[in-house]
């Protein structure tokens, strides 16, 4: 057990290696807990599930620990997501069957219960009495459609452009720093995941070290005061 005070100690890189040895689903990958592997590369592992909801119900991870979707490396996400289609594509003639579910939950507020990013692939039969999550229907007014439409569009095309400029950067271009994230963006992000608020108000001092540790997560909160992000969600917290 790590005590506070050698947590306050600790480098960046000890914390993320402190993470790696507790998460299990990292005990799986390093094979010090057993699974059953049906694909694996230098990048991703994919394991039956141990609680099935159905028959070749496998669950697809990055080998590197990474707590969320967002704070995964571009191109190991691409990666993931690439090996996905095939991985589909197999499991459907394996088990014989027409469809697989695609779940993904991204964050606490969404149903991610693991510590380490992952998601299902769960092959589908008639009446298997999986409920297909029941997605409500609701009705909103059309101007209100105009305002969601005109607000992703927005979005999208901010992130494209931006997708596109670290394309050039890479292959070689004229490099081009991405924008950080607006105050928007970054409450929502923090909004969606408890466990990040609840880190920067009770612990910044370590999340400030989990920032220098993941790029990723670093580029989320550039320019940002975490000390002063601390307080005021203290503050609102009451």
């Amino acid at each position: 057990m790590v005590t506070e005070e050698e947590l306050k100690n600790m480098t960046p890189e000890e914390i993320a290696e402190l993470q790696r040895k507790q998460c299990v689903f990292c005990k799986i990958i390093r094979g010090e807990i057993p699974s059953r592997k049906a694909y694996e590369d230098d990048k991703v592992i994919s394991i039956l599930d141990i609680n099935p909801a159905s028959k070749g119900h496998l669950l697809v991870m990055t080998k590197e620990h990474h707590p969320i979707l967002p704070v995964i490396p571009g191109e190991v996400a691409a990666h993931m997501f690439r090996t996905t289609k095939h991985l589909v594509k197999a499991l459907k003639q394996a088990m014989v069957t027409l469809r697989a579910t695609i779940f993904i939950a991204n964050g606490v507020v969404a149903g991610q219960q693991s510590p380490h990013f992952l998601y299902h692939l769960i092959p589908r039969e008639e009446n298997d009495g999986l409920d297909n999550f029941n997605i409500p229907s609701n009705e909103f007014k059309e101007e209100e459609v105009k305002q969601h439409l005109s607000a992703l569009k927005s979005k999208v095309g901010l992130m494209m452009k931006e997708y596109k400029a670290g394309k050039k950067s890479r292959s070689g271009g004229a490099k081009q720093d991405s924008k950080p994230f607006s105050q928007y963006d970054l409450a929502k992000f923090i909004d969606e995941h408890p466990e990040v608020k609840e880190k920067i108000i009770n612990q910044p001092e370590e999340f400030k070290k989990e920032l220098e540790a993941n790029p990723e997560l670093k580029k989320m909160f550039r320019g940002i005061n975490i000390n002063k992000l601390s307080v005021a969600l203290s503050q609102i917290k009451k």
